[in-house]
Order: structure tokens, then C-alpha cells, then sequence
């Protein structure tokens, strides 16, 4: 629930901080005082757009805080949330400002986020009803949802759409391959080619970089050579050579042994030292012995490597887009060099596939029947009770094809007179006939529906005194599983607050401010009274805002 709101520089309001009660929490005041500016200050901290005209003072910041208490377990568990919360924390606090300098901040608990993210938490907390809300209800295209709501599908819903997801790609993958059938010798030809050319040579990093490093070798053997031999020179020439001198070193060694005998270890430092010589002789002459020339040889090497070049400039940059490439058209040329065996399996598949997604979707419909029968019983004694007496509601289920959420249509229909047939809600409701509809759905929806938040715009729009007083009762019930906040214009409606909240508009130093004030007893005695009698209570309107919130309470 909102426990907590707090705007500052939004609308006619300097400065404002609301407590809310977790039941039926009511706004009344003037036409013009900003009722209306407390529900859009909830409406942008939760994602709406921010206009300018809502900026009081584009010298100072605009801000909008929400405290929500989320006392339900299983929604502060739900992924939406639960990064919010660590440590089994209840409190989350949304807070949006933007600054003079057009900059724009959104925090939840400390973190920042997006305004798409924003937008996913709000759907999760408020649920919106105001004069432009009523189109959610009368569009088609939301009835279905609205069923589920009220449709445990669970495990079936979720058979389905995994068995739909393949389905769909399955049909994806058979579209495409009509398609490629009106040009396939073209493309087969091509692909064969492309195919062909990326399998001349390993598409492999490590070998392409050793393969250069033999081109390297091989274009520079006359140098190696020359160098290596020069090397093997220094170390093996007879007069001069490293090999010579290590052994000439000996005989004056043997003499410094034999007079000092601490000049032993030098013996076997030298010895080491002409055996690491011999070792690189030897090795020397290794190397020499590969450094002879194959031209056979060089040119595969250097045809490989023109090879590689001619891929990557073609397929690259690298090897591995080549790599890619390369597997994506096999698979293409293999689709369309097998294009009847393919597509016959491929039809084959998808048919099997939709014949148990049908079965599936069959289960689904049945579940959906007896929620639509429970919805339809439910609206009309909700309507009845609402004012609406000779109404006849159906929720209609229809066939359709196949789709991610089954094989059913769903339309509200509805009569809300005697003798008339049912029509499509759009085209026969009004929309104080839509307010109480909507009513009654989130009273059929109650027990169901996880939001946790109601907030209501004028929701009294065409209903009279009568009606008023039961509409608030709806209200009240409600209020009982979820917070409710509304705005009225009804003595009726607002008796049967929680907390009741008065919106004025206050003029000083010609500089117009909203103050919203919560009332107590003898207040709401005096502002339902001026709202059923004009600016000035009367004795006789007094007496009779006690006694409507004396049956309230009953």
C-alpha cells in the first residue's frame, strides 16, 4: 500500500506530504482545487510523463516521493521487486525529480533505474481507473486478460507457450523455406560456391597464425641460413672458434686445481659450459639441415595464405565471422539441396506439434468457460446491486486460429436495459455505465488480483445520491483486501472513508497553493454537509451528513 506521499513543486503545490490509511482513503474538495493533481503526482512518480505545465516554478526542482509498504510476501518475492528489497526488507520508496536543468533522476530503495523499469514496478503496485481508463475495459482486445485474471491456467498456460514458442519458430522456419524455393537453383549454386571456398582451409586462429609464420620462415631462408652457418663459425672454427678455446682452457686449469684446490668448482662451470656449447652445435646443425628449400612446398604455403587474406576480405573481418558464415550457409545449401524431403518433414513436424497444442489449448478453453460463467454471475449481481437492475452481462468465447495465448476470442457483451439485446460493451456502454462496470470487475477480481493498489478518478461520474451510497459500500468492500484512494464528488461516496481528505485551494500574497488536510470527525461532518448543500452547511444538510456517516459505520 502507499503509506507515505510527499510533492514537491508539481501542480498548484508548493510543498506536501500525505499519510495513507490501507483501506478506503478518500479525496474530496471544490471543482479546480487539485484533486486531480495528487492522482497525477502518483501517476509521473510511477511513469507517467511529466508536462511543463505541471512544473510550478521551472526555477526549482519538481519531485515526487511514494512510500509503499508491501505487506504481501509472494509480491515482494516477485523478480520485479525482490532486488529492492534485500534482507526481507517491506519499504520500497520510488522517488522522480527533474531539475531546472532539464536533468532527470528516478530512484527506487537508492538504486537508479529507467523509466521502462519504473513502468514494470508501477504495473505491479497501482492500478489506475479515471475517465481515459474506461477504454482498457471497452477494448476487445484486454477481455481476455481480464478472464485470466480470474482462470487458474498455471501449469497449462505454461505447457503451452513453451509448446507455441517452437510451434511458431517451426513455422518461421517453413516460411522461409517457401520463400527460398522460388530462387533456389540460384542460391543453391551460390551457396554451394561460398561453401566451398571457406572449406579450402581450416577457419582456425591458431593455424592460420602458424601457417604465416611458416610463409615467414620459408621467404627468408637464404638469410636464416647465412646467419645460422655464421653462427655454427663462431663456435666450431679451429682457430677461432668458441668449441676450441673451451678446450684449450682446460690445461691451465688442471694447473690451478693442483696448486689451489678451491679453483676445483671452476672445472665444473667449464665443463658445463662446453657441454651447453656442444648442445648448441648440434642443435645448429639441425636447424641448417630443415632450412632446405621445397618450392613445392613454399607455394602451397603461400597459396594458403593468399586463401586466407581472400576469405577474411570477403567473409570477415576475422576468421571467426568467416567460421560463422560458413555454418550459416552449409545449413542454407544443405535446407535447400534437401528443400522436398525438409519441407515435408518440417510440415510434419508442425503438424504433429499443433495437433497436441490443440489439445493443450482445448483444456485451456474449458477452464476459461467456467471462469466466464463465474465472471457473468458475478457482474450482474454486482451491476444489479449498482442500479443497473435489468442488466444481462456475457463474457462470449470464441474460436480463433491458434495463437500465443490459445485458440479463444473473448468479448464482454452486455444489456443494460430491459428488452435489448447484447451488444459489444463499446458500442451500447456509457460512461457511467463503464465507471460501475469497472467497479464491479475489480469487486469480481478482488480475490485475484494481486495489485495492491486501487486509485479511482471521479469514478462517480452520472450516479445519483441512491447510487452513491451504494457505490461507496462497493468501495468499502474492496477497500477491505486492497487500499483504495479515489477522488468524489459525493457526500454518499465519501462517507464511507477511512480517511477522508479535504483539497482547497489557498490564496496569500497573491500566490495560489493546494493543501490537502485529513479530517476528523466533526470536519467530514461539515465538508459532506457543504457538499450536498453549496459553500454554506445548513442545519439541515449537517444533520444529514451525521446520519450517513452514522450508517456507514453500521
Amino acid at each position: 500500500m502507499v503509506t507515505q506521499l510527499t510533492i514537491q513543486n508539481f501542480g498548484l503545490i508548493d510543498n506536501l506530504s500525505l499519510e495513507f490509511c490501507d483501506k478506503l482513503n478518500i479525496l474530496t474538495g471544490e471543482t479546480g482545487a487539485g484533486k486531480s493533481i495528487i492522482i497525477d503526482a502518483l501517476r509521473y512518480a510511477l511513469g507517467d510523463q511529466l508536462n511543463a505545465s505541471q512544473i510550478r516554478n521551472p526555477a526549482l526542482s519538481c519531485a515526487v516521493e511514494v512510500v509503499f509498504e508491501l505487506e504481501d510476501k509472494e509480491l515482494r518475492e516477485n523478480e520485479v521487486f525482490s532486488e529492492y528489497l534485500p534482507n526481507g526488507e517491506q519499504s520500497l520508496i520510488i522517488n522522480r525529480t527533474y531539475a531546472p536543468d532539464g536533468k532527470k533522476k528516478i530512484k527506487v530503495n537508492g538504486f537508479a533505474v529507467t523509466l521502462a523499469q519504473l513502468k514494470e514496478l508501477g504495473n505491479h503496485l497501482v492500478d489506475f481507473h479515471g475517465p481515459n481508463d474506461h477504454q482498457m475495459l471497452l477494448s476487445a482486445d484486454s477481455h481476455l486478460a481480464i478472464l485470466d485474471r480470474l482462470t487458474d491456467l498455471g501449469k497449462l498456460k505454461e505447457e503451452y507457450t513453451v509448446g507455441f514458442k517452437k510451434y511458431s519458430e517451426l513455422r518461421v522456419r517453413l516460411k522461409a523455406l517457401h520463400e527460398a524455393a522460388s530462387s533456389r537453383e540460384r542460391d543453391c549454386d551460390l551457396l554451394e560456391h561460398q561453401v566451398k571456398e571457406l572449406e579450402q582451409v581450416p577457419l582456425d586462429e591458431a593455424k592460420y597464425e602458424h601457417l604465416l609464420q611458416e610463409q615467414t620462415r620459408l621467404n627468408n631462408v637464404t638469410k636464416l641460413y647465412e646467419c645460422a652457418s655464421l653462427l655454427l663459425n663462431a663456435l666450431e672454427n679451429d682457430d677461432s672458434g668458441v668449441a676450441q678455446g673451451l678446450s684449450q682452457a682446460f690445461t691451465p686449469l688442471k694447473i690451478l686445481n693442483k696448486i689451489d684446490s678451491s679453483t676445483e668448482k671452476f672445472a665444473g662451470k667449464l665443463n658445463l659450459i662446453q657441454e651447453n656449447s656442444q648442445e648448441l652445435i648440434s642443435e645448429l646443425n639441425s636447424y641448417l639441415e630443415s632450412l632446405s628449400f621445397e618450392p613445392q612446398e613454399a607455394e602451397q604455403i603461400n597459396k594458403n595464405c593468399d586463401i586466407y587474406q581472400d576469405i577474411m576480405r570477403k567473409y570477415g573481418p576475422g576468421l571467426d565471422e568467416a567460421a560463422r558464415f560458413y555454418q550459416e550457409a552449409k545449413q542454407k545449401y544443405e535446407l535447400l539441396a534437401n528443400l522436398e524431403q525438409n519441407d515435408a518433414a518440417l510440415q510434419q513436424e508442425i503438424k504433429e506439434l499443433e495437433k497436441d497444442l490443440k489439445q493443450v489449448a482445448q483444456k485451456i478453453t474449458k477452464q476459461r468457460k467456467k471462469a466466464a460463467k463465474l465472471l457473468e454471475e458475478t457482474i450482474e449481481k454486482e451491476l444489479t446491486e449498482l442500479g443497473i437492475v435489468h442488466v444481462q452481462f456475457e463474457c462470449r468465447i470464441s474460436r480463433v486460429e491458434l495463437n500465443s495465448q490459445g485458440e479463444d476470442g473473448v468479448s464482454f457483451y452486455i444489456s443494460p436495459n430491459a428488452g435489448e439485446e447484447l451488444k459489444p460493451l463499446a458500442e451500447i456502454v456509457s460512461s457511467g455505465e463503464a465507471a460501475r462496470l469497472m467497479l464491479a470487475l475489480k469487486k469480481a477480481l478482488t480475490k485475484v488480483d494481486p495489485i495492491p493498489v486501487l486509485i479511482f478518478d471521479e469514478i462517480d461520474a452520472q450516479i445519483g445520491g441512491r447510487l452513491g451510497t451504494i457505490t461507496g459500500k462497493k468501495l468499502q468492500e474492496i477497500s477491505r483486501d486492497r487500499q483504495v484512494i479515489l477522488i468524489t464528488h459525493l457526500p454518499q461516496i465519501a462517507s464511507f472513508a477511512e480517511n477522508h481528505y479535504r483539497v482547497y485551494k489557498k490564496v496569500k500574497d497573491n500566490h495560489t497553493t493546494t493543501i490537502v488536510e485529513l479530517l476528523s470527525k466533526e470536519e467530514r461532518v461539515k465538508e459532506m454537509a457543504k457538499m450536498m448543500s453549496g459553500e454554506k452547511e445548513s442545519s439541515i444538510s449537517l444533520a444529514h451528513a451525521q446520519d450517513m456517516l452514522a450508517k456507514a459505520k453500521k
